[in-house]
C-alpha cells in the first residue's frame, strides 16, 4: 500500500474543522462519520472537543462527549451511553520518576476505561490507568487518581466514594 505524503495532516485538519463551533452540533458525528471516523456515528460531540487520538478512542453508542473536553494520546474505551461534562480531561499519558536532574522520566502510556452508563462532570480529571465502572458519576471538578467500582457517586480530589448509587436490581 503506497503511503500518502501529508495525509495525517489533512485528517487532523479535517479533525479541527469538524469539530470546530462552526459546525452545527446536529451535523458533527455524521460530518466525523463521513470522514473515516466511524465510531462516531453514534452519540454527541461538542464544540472545540480536542481528542488527541481519535483512532483510538473506542466511543460506543450514545456517547455524548460536551465542549471543551480534552481526551489525551493513547487508548481511551468509552463504554455506551457515557456522558461527560464540559471541560473535562482525560489523560493517559505520565512519567516514570526520573531522576534528580529531571524528574519526569520516560514517558508511558496507561490506558483508560469507562464503563456504561456513566456520567462524569465537568472539570473532572481522570487520571491515567484508570478504569471507571459502570453507572457511577464522577462530581464536577473531581480528581480520578484510582480506579472506581460500579455504581458508586465518587467526588473529592483525589475522587473518594462517598455513595452507593442504585444499580437496577433493587
Amino acid at each position: 500500500m503506497k503511503k500518502v505524503i501529508g495525509a495525517g495532516f489533512v485528517r487532523r485538519l479535517g479533525w479541527n474543522i469538524a469539530s470546530s463551533s462552526l459546525i452545527p452540533n446536529t451535523k458533527r458525528t455524521r460530518l466525523l462519520a463521513r470522514m473515516g471516523y466511524q465510531q462516531f456515528k453514534s452519540g454527541f460531540i461538542g464544540p472545540n472537543v480536542e481528542i488527541v487520538s481519535p483512532d483510538e478512542l473506542v466511543f460506543s453508542e450514545g456517547c455524548y462527549v460536551n465542549r471543551g473536553v480534552f481526551i489525551d494520546y493513547g487508548k481511551v474505551t468509552l463504554g455506551k451511553n457515557v456522558y461527560i461534562g464540559q471541560r473535562t480531561m482525560i489523560i493517559t499519558v505520565t512519567h516514570e520518576i526520573g531522576s534528580p536532574d529531571r524528574r519526569a522520566g520516560d514517558g508511558i502510556v496507561k490506558p483508560v476505561a469507562v464503563g456504561d452508563g456513566t456520567w462524569i462532570g465537568a472539570g473532572a480529571i481522570i487520571l491515567p490507568g484508570v478504569t471507571i465502572g459502570k453507572g457511577c458519576i464522577i462530581g464536577a471538578g473531581s480528581v480520578v487518581t484510582k480506579n472506581c467500582e460500579d455504581h458508586g457517586l465518587y467526588v473529592g480530589s483525589p475522587a473518594k466514594r462517598v455513595r452507593d448509587l442504585p444499580d437496577g436490581n433493587e
